[in-house]
């Protein structure tokens, strides 16, 4: 008797919709990152040059590749003996592209940053799935974070390759303590280790963050299994991070001691400073409304209601610990925040108060599909957002702004004409951590930029305080006359120092037209100074005992 053939056995209705929701999942997770991708590329447009810093680390890929790839002991940014103390890998990374596709570093930085920032999000998918143990979740935290201005702001700009680089590589390592916190699998041990030995010579601040987040997810007892066998794998990893960073960490100490890394170190660790952060909101301020940052602190003071404590702790003591990028980094656990506000939205609009429609529990394009109202609110969140995200690519007090060709110009004439052992004074009227004129003057224009900051905090902290004194106090004359000038130079004894002020609108087209109009007229109007280059980009004053024959007198370039 011949038995009918066994059918091959059909997937499951279960198995269809998981296999359908991963394909959305991951459909839906690309058109975030391409959105995140949008919001960081698009503010290069502005500029033929990287965005706001960089000129530091460009520098540095140079002085590294002409070494041979091996570490010099000090870098010639700025014609000053600055230890080369800085964690190398983003500079390597910088070296490295640029020595393969023969681009100048200058030209690598204005990219790759934006390009590390954009992954960032996939990185904070995988942290925030993991930890609210839901991909869904995990998505819709992406999601926030790739609009959240905060969360790129600082990092797509040139010196954006080394915290960019930290901060991709901390959510990495992250993710995989995590696991290793719920498997006690040695691999994911291993991968932390490796992981945050990567943080540590990509950026120290971002090495901080990882360490700080970890404590606070081990505090809440986000682990299985007995706290010694959790704590042996923590130390395990800790140990594998110190030594994958070792090479470096010998090399320095080696040369210049632990003296570089204290100095840089305790110009950034000021409880004091980020408590003011935290009680001003200082990670949700901005000139133009942020809309999933506003949900993110929403859902922070819903979680504390709630009693659940960990987020909220986790975005305070990111604040505390690291006054300044903790902006940058408290987008991480703001993100998450933003889950459990979404959620309630969706159940609220499409399933009513009795919650039978939720995101911590319903895919997301199920939820589309039953529910049109759905679909509207969200496309008005992702108009909102991309709104701003624009809106925020022309504030002029965003850190997003790139030289111009023309500034460019006047720093090739300078290195072309001015003496070699010149100092300029280059006012612009802005905060150091944004001057971008005054960290790429030394390395375009190859002369030494008298008060530039960058680079002073590996030289120890008093010469870091005493040089952004002498900065504060040269900006101080952007909107002053020549007095301010002449008092600043005696002040730091630069008597023989160049003027350079630079033309046109700075800070985009919403910033002031001309930083230092009534400097620049009393300055060519003053006896003590001779007005040496009228062209392109700026005009520059030399100290009339500091013209030579080599530099011309008089404003022959207009």
């Amino acid at each position: 008797m011949l038995r009918p053939r066994a059918a091959s056995p059909e997937p499951t209705t279960r198995e269809e919709g998981q296999r359908l929701g991963d394909l959305n999942l991951r459909f839906l997770l690309v058109v975030v990152v391409l959105i995140g991708a949008v919001v960081r590329f698009l503010p290069l447009a502005g500029s033929r040059y990287p965005l706001n810093d960089g000129g530091l680390f460009a520098h540095m890929a140079s002085d590294l590749a002409g070494n041979g790839f091996v570490l010099p002991a000090f870098t010639t940014y700025n014609g000053e003996a600055i230890p080369f103390a800085y964690p190398p890998l983003g500079i390597y990374l910088t070296a490295a592209i640029s020595a393969i596709s023969g681009d100048d570093p200058v030209a690598v930085l204005r990219w790759l940053p934006a390009l590390l920032s954009t992954a960032s999000v996939v990185g904070v998918f995988l942290v925030a799935a993991e930890i609210l143990r839901s991909r869904w979740r995990g998505f819709v935290a992406a999601a926030a974070f790739a609009v959240m201005p905060h969360s790129y702001l600082w990092l797509i700009g040139g010196g954006g390759v080394t915290r960019a680089l930290g901060l991709l590589l901390a959510l990495l390592a992250l993710h995989q303590g995590v696991r290793m916190m719920r498997t006690n699998q040695f691999r994911n041990v291993a991968a932390t280790g490796i992981l945050g030995g990567l943080t540590l010579l990509s950026h120290p601040q971002a090495a901080v963050f990882l360490a700080a987040s970890l404590l606070v997810l081990v505090g809440f007892h986000v682990y299985r299994g007995p706290v010694r066998i959790i704590t042996q794998n923590l130390v395990l990893a800790g140990a594998g991070a110190v030594v994958a960073a070792t090479p470096w960490l010998i090399s320095v100490i080696a040369t210049h001691g632990v003296a570089p890394l204290i100095s840089a170190g305790s110009t950034s660790l000021d409880p004091a400073i980020g408590l003011s952060q935290l009680l001003g909101l200082r990670f949700a301020d901005g000139s133009v409304l942020d809309l999933m940052t506003a949900l993110g602190v929403l859902g922070i003071v819903v979680r504390i209601a709630r009693s659940q404590w960990m987020i909220p702790l986790w975005l305070m003591v990111t604040m505390l610990i690291d006054p300044r990028a903790g902006t940058t980094y408290a987008a991480v656990p703001l993100a998450l925040s933003v889950v459990p506000i979404l959620s309630e939205i969706v159940q609220r609009t499409a399933g009513g108060p009795d919650g039978t429609v939720s995101l911590e529990t319903d895919p997301l394009p199920s939820v589309i599909r039953r529910h049109r109202a759905v679909a509207v609110i969200l496309s008005l969140l992702l108009f909102v957002t991309l709104r701003t995200a624009a809106r925020t690519a022309v504030d002029p007090t965003a850190p997003m702004y790139g030289l111009a060709v023309d500034h460019v110009a006047a720093m090739r004439w300078v290195a072309t004409n001015a003496d070699a052992d010149g100092r300029f004074a280059i006012v612009t009227g802005r905060g150091w951590e944004s001057d971008y004129l005054s960290e790429w003057f030394p390395t375009l224009a190859d002369r030494t930029s008298a008060a530039t900051v960058q680079g002073s905090e590996w030289r120890g902290l008093s010469t870091f305080l005493d040089r952004l004194a002498e900065y504060r106090q040269l900006q101080n004359c952007a909107d002053k006359t020549a007095a301010c000038l002449e008092e600043w130079s005696a002040r730091w004894n630069e008597s023989s120092t160049y003027a350079f002020l630079p033309k046109g609108a700075l800070f985009g087209p919403r910033s002031l037209a001309d930083c230092c109009s009534a400097l620049r007229e009393t300055l060519r109007l003053s006896d003590r100074y001779v007005l040496v280059y009228d062209g392109p980009g700026a005009t520059i004053f030399a100290p009339v005992d500091a013209v030579t024959s080599g530099l011309p007198s008089a404003a022959t370039r207009r």
